[in-house]
């Protein structure tokens, strides 16, 4: 194992050169290392494979400077491996060589492939969980003002808002008040009754 013969009569037998193995004895020719892998000595009986967070797409490769760093934005979560791997959306890396990927924290999403970076969520949406392809608008009745929020506030007792994706509450107006807190509208006083302020309960 790990060597060859390859003529009649011959009076030695030739080590497989680095490239190239052989684990059975009585043959006539060497293997090529395959893709995914590379052999960096002679008369070598096994095949090396690459490690995790690089991959080989050629085969005969003579040492580990074949097996290539992935990219950032890419991964190799397994040994022996001819490609690299897109991080799914939700998911992020900005380094390279990497076995595996970032998830989005809260508060931001990824949402393309191959990302090297997770983008905050802005005023107006949220996110409260990780790995997120996208944010979450903020309710009616509630408000976001800061980016990366991981909560939506709801709008305050004598405050309200009746859209989506505010960053802001509405006060009640002079007439009208709000009891409650997340209200998506305002309630006229009734007959018998006024209010000449606003923001009120």
């Amino acid at each position: 194992a790990g060597y060859y013969v390859d003529t009649n009569a011959s009076i030695i037998q030739t080590p497989c050169a680095v490239g190239s193995w052989q684990n059975q004895t009585g043959q006539s020719s060497c293997l090529l290392a395959e893709a995914g892998y590379y052999v960096d000595t002679n008369a070598s009986i096994i095949q090396t494979p690459c490690s995790l967070g690089t991959y080989n797409a050629n085969t005969g490769s003579t040492s580990s400077s074949y097996c290539i760093d992935t990219e950032a934005g890419y991964y190799v979560g397994e040994t022996a491996s001819i490609s690299q791997t897109p991080c799914a959306v939700g998911s992020w890396q900005y380094e390279t060589g990497q076995s595996s990927c970032l998830l989005a924290e809260s508060g931001y999403y990824v949402g393309e492939t191959a990302s090297i970076s997770q983008t905050e969520c802005v005023l107006g949406s949220w996110q409260n969980q990780t790995g997120q392809s996208s944010c979450l608008l903020a309710e009616a009745g509630y408000y976001v003002d800061t980016n990366a929020s991981i909560i939506q506030t709801p709008c305050a007792a004598g405050s309200w808002q009746n859209e989506t994706n505010q960053t802001s509450c509405l006060l009640a107006e002079a007439g009208y008040y709000v009891g409650e807190t997340a209200s998506i509208s305002q309630t006229e006083c009734v007959l018998g009754s006024w209010q000449n302020q606003t923001n009120q309960t």
